[in-house]
């Protein structure tokens, strides 16, 4: 018996295996084929570069810009407070 169940896991964990190695595959080539046909699209255009990215800076160089927003709330906060409106839990008031 115990031997049946090991070969009904396995089959099953083959399975899952399967599909998501099988869905892995399929969006890398779906995406593949969006992007090749979005960089069709984009040759026919001309892209103009502003005067300051013209010239390639010299050395090692990073550029780092960072956006505050007045009244943000983080998205792990949204979920906490959403999730404690159905479980009834005390959650802050807007």
């Amino acid at each position: 018996m115990y031997r049946n169940e090991f070969t009904a896991w396995y089959r099953r964990m083959s399975v899952v295996y399967g599909i998501g190695t099988w869905s892995v595959l399929g969006s890398l080539l779906y995406y593949g084929r969006t992007m090749a046909k979005s960089s069709d699209q984009k040759d026919g255009s001309t892209s103009e570069v502003p005067s300051e990215l013209s010239e390639r800076p010299k050395g090692f160089y990073v550029e780092t810009v960072v956006t505050y927003k007045e009244d943000f709330v983080p998205n792990t906060e949204k979920i906490l407070n959403y999730w404690k409106s159905w479980t009834g839990g005390p959650g802050t008031e807007p």
